[in-house]
């Protein structure tokens, strides 16, 4: 039987709120594949047509939940985004709400997986509050996967969940148990609870409430949205946080051009952003501008928009194709335009004057990078390939570029070819200063940066 791959991708989207279309049909192949076998179905078009037919019960509903999403997390996830918790967000926060005599705190791990998370920051307010008795503590975790939530609030982990944790930690705030694994101290498990919860569900976001979350966490859920998607979830989460409160999400998912209507924070080298004043909105795709939403199929990582005061390559681009100003002129003005196109999301006029930008100049790497992130966006997963590779024939140190194309190759099942990218730009990353800016990064360091690629890697690895 002939499985409609689109169809299914719809009904996925539909009622998981996960985007699995072009280079992800492959993770959604193996979802459903697993969760035939779970269910007692000789094959996975059993599992597309529950799907297509909109009649999921409750237990086929929590296998599939169960297949499609990613179980990978650990306690303290990120050492440069919990040292900025504990050394600045969470005092300024506890400072704040002593001062106006309010000891309470609202904090929302939002996709908080199998809790690690949401108890790490339940062990940083531990340690923070010496009156943490008279508190008022809310700290919720929420999921879409009911199978995550249960094993979060039972707080029993392995080994695997405390890579990279310090012993005294596990020591103090966990109990060994007979097996081998670890207990989290009733006391710290008792300051969470759990729920059940799409993110892109619209009556989900319809019901948050307002102004009520000091801190709300969103690491790493954001790149399996299409860009809609993930625009409406962050609006959720901006009316949901209090007028001073802090948004965390993962430095693959920092985006000028989703993140625009907050104030970002750079804070011990992790990036956040603080409810406030809408900031304005960047142009896309090149030198000083800002750069749109990827989809899917791309890694998610900052797009085209250079840090300040990143430096050029040697070469200037547009004078290799042209000694002519009048040519050069004229090739910068079907970049202004491309850029601007891509922009207001545009793809087909963008991709046709970055196609005229390109004859103009040749051996621009910047216009075969806008080019790729044009063609993923629309889904030309191959083309795209295609763009980065020429960019980064053009220009071999292009991070970004090698950086997008790694997850677009993972995405569409090349591991082997992904693995040996990441290892590239991890050579790359580790032959700079640690506080070294990345060009197209917005503002992440090479430290920070080579941390995501080795989380990546692990991935791969696994």
């Amino acid at each position: 039987m002939s499985i409609p791959w689109n169809s299914v991708s719809d009904a996925v989207e539909r009622v998981f709120g996960l985007h699995l279309r072009e280079g992800r049909l492959p993770d959604l192949k193996r979802a459903l594949k697993g969760a035939a076998a779970e269910l007692g179905h000789a094959d996975s078009s059993a599992c597309a047509q529950l799907l297509l037919s909109g009649k999921l019960d409750a237990a086929s509903s929590e296998v599939l939940a169960s297949h499609l999403t990613i179980g990978e997390t650990y306690f303290f996830r990120d050492s440069d985004a919990f040292a900025a918790l504990s050394t600045r967000i969470l005092p300024e926060l506890i400072a704040a709400r002593r001062r106006a005599g309010e000891l309470r705190l609202r904090i929302w791990s939002a996709a908080c997986c199998t809790g690690e998370e949401t108890y790490s920051i339940a062990i940083l307010l531990n340690q923070l509050l010496p009156d943490i008795a008279d508190w008022q503590v809310t700290l919720l975790g929420t999921d879409v996967n009911p199978r995550f939530l249960r094993k979060a609030a039972e707080g029993v982990y392995g080994q695997w969940s405390f890579r990279n944790v310090p012993e005294d930690v596990r020591e103090r705030y966990f109990l060994r148990l007979a097996c081998g694994r670890y207990a989290l101290l009733p006391a710290i498990r008792r300051m969470a609870t759990f729920a059940a919860m799409n993110l892109v569900d619209e009556s989900t976001q319809a019901s948050v409430r307002h102004d009520v979350f000091d801190l709300i966490l969103c690491r790493n859920v954001l790149m399996y949205f299409t860009p809609a998607q993930a625009t409406r979830v962050v609006a959720t989460l901006r009316r949901a946080l209090h007028e001073d409160g802090w948004l965390a999400v993962a430095p693959c998912e920092a985006s000028q051009s989703l993140f625009h209507r907050f104030q970002p924070a750079h804070c011990n080298g992790a990036i956040f952003y603080r409810k406030g004043r809408p900031q304005p909105r960047l142009s896309v795709a090149g030198p000083g501008h800002a750069a749109p939403t990827p989809s899917a199929t791309v890694a998610r990582l900052p797009l085209p928009r250079p840090a300040a005061p990143a430096p050029r390559r040697p070469a200037a681009p547009v004078a290799l194709a042209t000694k002519n100003p009048q040519a050069a002129a004229s090739a910068q003005a079907l970049a202004a335009r491309a850029r601007e196109l891509a922009d207001q999301r545009r793809m087909g006029e963008a991709l046709g004057w970055c196609d005229r930008w390109i004859e103009a100049a040749k051996l621009d790497p910047d216009a075969h990078y806008l080019r790729g992130m044009i063609l993923a966006e629309t889904g030309d997963v191959s083309a795209a390939c295609a763009a980065f590779e020429r960019s980064l024939f053009i220009a071999p140190d292009g991070v970004m570029a090698r950086l997008t194309l790694a997850g677009l190759e993972r995405g569409r099942g090349r591991e082997g070819r992904a693995a040996l990218l990441y290892r590239n730009i991890l050579a790359t990353l580790e032959a700079l200063p640690p506080d070294a800016t990345i060009e197209y990064a917005e503002g992440v360091t090479a430290r920070q940066l080579a941390a995501l690629v080795r989380d990546l890697l692990q991935g791969e690895q696994a």
